[in-house]
């Protein structure tokens, strides 16, 4: 402050002088009565000593870094215990953005432990909302009179494709020449089919130059009979050809390429005998029955009837799968899901070279392929399955019940040091879920009320247990 004559400067003062009294006496917080035995004994606080940490290891303690394990763009799988936050995967989304190389998906554990709940709600019912969506099932597993699909597909307002052997029986006849199963295809589509269900006939034995040639000429042949009659071809107008050397495109033939000819036809002949005669009656020898609707969001084959062993259910996975990729090209920019229970009879087995070459090509038309298996244990070393299993970039790890299927998983998927142990102790419905290279994280499944009742796979259990009570 400036001070001038008509402002003299003052006198400092004594601070202490003027300066109230200091108040001792400082009134603090209303504290509870306490008495001293309960306070010892952890009546009103824990009395247990803290426990030395670190740094890292004190980080759980903040919230804050314990963010969702991903993203909102997929579709709700269930709940990761580890933060409480959801879990939205979507493999063709995740295909989309780079997330993952492949759109293949593996579920695999324990029969009971939550495997098919999670394919029939996260892979069927709730895509089938999202607009471009298509699923297609192959189900293996039986539940009473009918597959384990059958009742979700009522509710979403489809049929299943049952396939059955036997003349009288109840189910549907695919017819492997018709276009429509094809995807509209009349050309080498049909040829290439018919050639590898005869491999297939012969466990996978490829066709010699002379039973190829003899088959093309036979196929060529019976398409024709069947466009003058004004029908669809069907596998009897191409078996009558076989072994017919009196034709055109074999006149000029020496007299003992002729014999080796019609020996070739015949080999062919007696390998596709099977798809008509009492072995697969039924199946494939008629033209494809009115019932099967194959342009549907949703469409679910029955083949729980099937015989393991024997070529039916080998040439009729087989089948299913060139339709569907027929069916992709007809209608491109459609998403399909196709989801098959008990899987191994389709990414292994004699069908399992065509069925890898498949699904590298799908990648371009929008395909997921979702896999359900028990046991890697289960599948030989030299299978193609294994290379199926190795490709998949989202993979469901649910209970391990032994320990040397755990430790498999665990190194197979590179999942962390210990999580074998951890595999073999999951409750129901818990799963380890693997997405491309990132770790992996327990997620635990939720369903609704309906998709609870959609996945009850106990009810033949329930009304034999009612029926006894």
């Amino acid at each position: 402050m400036l001070a001038g004559p008509e402002r003299p400067i003052p006198e400092p003062q004594d601070a202490a002088s003027d300066a109230p009294a200091w108040d001792a006496d400082i009134r603090r917080g209303y504290l509870p009565p306490r008495r001293g035995f309960l306070a010892k004994r952890g009546f009103y606080a824990p009395t247990a000593p803290g426990a030395p940490s670190t740094t890292r290891q004190a980080e759980i303690l903040n919230t804050a870094v314990i963010a969702a394990p991903t993203d909102d763009e997929g579709i709700l799988v269930g709940r990761d215990t580890l933060s409480r936050t959801p879990v939205a995967h979507d493999p063709i989304t995740a295909y989309n953005k780079r997330i993952v190389d492949s759109p293949n998906v593996v579920c695999m554990g324990d029969v009971g432990s939550g495997k098919s709940s999670l394919l029939k709600t996260v892979y069927v019912a709730r895509p089938l909302l999202l607009k471009g969506r298509r699923v297609c099932v192959i189900d293996k597993k039986a539940q009473g009179e009918e597959s384990e699909y059958a009742r979700l597909c009522r509710e979403m307002g489809y049929d299943t494709i049952r396939l059955r052997i036997g003349s009288d029986s109840e189910g549907s006849t695919l017819n492997m020449l018709d276009p429509l199963l094809l995807g509209g295809d009349k050309g080498g589509g049909r040829y290439a089919t018919l050639r590898t269900v005869a491999e297939l006939s012969q466990s996978g034995k490829e066709l010699t130059s002379w039973e190829g040639k003899a088959l093309r000429m036979a196929y060529r042949y019976g398409i024709r009979t069947a466009e003058r009659a004004g029908r669809v071809p069907v596998i009897p107008d191409v078996i009558e050809f076989l072994g017919n050397v009196d034709i055109d495109e074999f006149k000029d033939l020496a007299p003992h390429a002729k014999r080796k000819m019609n020996e070739a036809g015949l080999t062919v002949k007696f390998l596709l005998d099977k798809l008509v005669s009492d072995e697969l009656e039924g199946l494939f020898d008629r033209e494809t029955s009115k019932d099967v609707r194959l342009d549907g969001k949703l469409t679910v084959f029955d083949i729980s009837r099937l015989p393991e062993s024997g070529p039916a259910l080998t040439i009729s996975m087989m089948l299913i799968n060139v339709w569907l990729l027929g069916i992709m090209k007809k209608h491109p920019g459609w998403q399909t899901n196709c989801v098959v229970e008990e899987g191994w009879h389709l990414v292994g087995g004699p069908s399992g070279k065509v069925i890898q070459s498949n699904a590298k090509l799908a990648r371009a038309h929008g395909l997921s392929n979702i896999v359900s298996l028990h046991h890697v244990s289960d599948i030989p070393k030299k299978d193609p399955a294994i290379a199926f299993i190795k490709e998949a970039q989202t993979v469901h790890l649910y209970r391990q019940g032994l320990n040397d299927d755990a430790r498999m998983c665990e190194r197979l998927f590179s999942l962390k040091p210990g999580t074998a142990k951890q595999l073999q102790g999951l409750p129901n419905g818990r799963q380890y879920l693997k997405i491309g290279t990132r770790p992996e994280m327990l997620v635990e499944h939720t369903r609704s009320r309906w998709e609870v009742a959609m996945t009850d796979t106990n009810e033949a259990l329930d009304t034999q247990r009612h029926q006894n009570s």
